[in-house]
């Protein structure tokens, strides 16, 4: 008996085992499909505050979901939830701003949640390039929350102050549980030069992350572009630019090392928007059919004419008189092609392969 049993539990271990390593290697290859297109979870802060919550009350945790959950599923989801439990002494929170205790009725359930995102060091991000290395063994997450003096969250870049809270977990994500309590909190308040050079800093990272991919998506790409010089649409960073670098720009009332420190890093994330744009261009013309050389010629135009609106307040003489020396020579060619600048080119999404 104890010899069959001993058989028995061998050749279930035995099966165990292979089923196991078959699921493995079917993870691993779905890995390998994937490749770089693999997307990973979601992260959100959710505070709980209120007697009714017993030990959660005043309690801030980071929440991992599936990826691409948005902001409104979460939330609706909570809502039920919570609205459920406690019905009419239940109460949402919608907006990221900070909550007064002193005005919050101690007797009601209040839930807040926050998308955040996970919070990197400069020298961080140099070490984490994939998407797997940005999502792993990750303890920190941020998010924003814009004001201005005037009280309004929102105004013009030189106003617009930014304030940065990096929330800490008690252990790091991925984690057997799907929520983690927040352990530390350290607020950084943003002046306007540091919110422009980080809003200048984002639109580069995403014209390298799609020229360097290996395999560029040209739908994003032309989509980058037409975000950047479209005819209506660069006054972003054309409103930086002039904002900080113009005969009329704003001076802070503190104007200390750190602010001419910030005002370079701007100049040369500026200057690397540029180098960008033609980097995403002269891709864009090595990958579009002939449908599409108007589309090409136009965007061609716009960036010598942008690059002409910023040179005086970014670049030297010499490399101004080189801008404006080609810039003229892009105007000549545009104007002798058959389609003028007043027709307007829209692109077909649908012809792209």
């Amino acid at each position: 008996f104890s010899c069959s049993y001993v058989e028995f539990a061998k050749q279930w271990y035995q099966r165990r085992v292979r089923e196991i390593n078959r699921s493995m290697a079917k993870a691993y290859e779905e890995i390998l499909r994937m490749g770089k297109n693999r997307e990973m979870g979601c992260y959100f802060r959710v505070s709980f505050y209120g007697e009714r919550f017993n030990e959660l009350d005043r309690q801030t945790m980071i929440y991992k979901e599936k990826p691409f959950t948005k902001l409104p599923e979460i939330s609706h989801r909570l809502q039920k939830l919570y609205g459920e439990q406690f019905g009419p002494d239940f109460e949402f929170i919608s907006d990221s701003k900070r909550i007064e205790l002193d005005l919050l009725d101690p007797y009601r359930a209040y839930v807040q949640v926050t998308y955040v995102e996970p919070y990197f060091e400069p020298w961080e991000r140099k070490y984490r390039k994939s998407p797997f290395e940005m999502t792993y063994n990750v303890d920190r997450f941020c998010y924003f929350t814009p004001f201005t003096r005037s009280g309004t969250a929102h105004g013009g870049v030189a106003e617009q102050f930014k304030r940065r809270t990096v929330l800490r977990t008690e252990c790091t994500f991925p984690y057997v549980k799907s929520r983690l309590n927040v352990v530390s909190v350290e607020e950084t308040v943003m002046t306007p030069i540091e919110v422009a050079t980080e809003d200048m800093r984002m639109k580069n990272e995403q014209f390298t992350s799609i020229l360097e991919s290996g395999t560029t998506d040209l739908k994003m790409l032309q989509m980058l572009i037409q975000g950047a010089i479209g005819t209506t649409v660069n006054q972003g960073p054309l409103e930086i630019i002039t904002q900080f670098f113009g005969k009329n720009a704003k001076t802070p009332d503190v104007v200390d090392d750190k602010y001419f420190r910030y005002k370079n890093r701007l100049r040369y994330q500026c200057k690397l928007f540029l180098a960008n744009i033609k980097r995403g261009l002269d891709e864009n013309r090595n990958l579009i059919g002939a449908f599409q050389e108007d589309y090409q010629r136009e965007m061609e135009y716009n960036l010598a004419r942008f690059r002409e609106s910023v040179a005086p307040y970014i670049f030297n003489e010499e490399a101004q008189r080189e801008i404006m020396s080609s810039g003229n020579l892009i105007n000549k060619s545009f104007s002798d092609a058959d389609n003028s600048l007043g027709r307007v080119h829209s692109i077909d999404y649908s012809e792209v392969k």
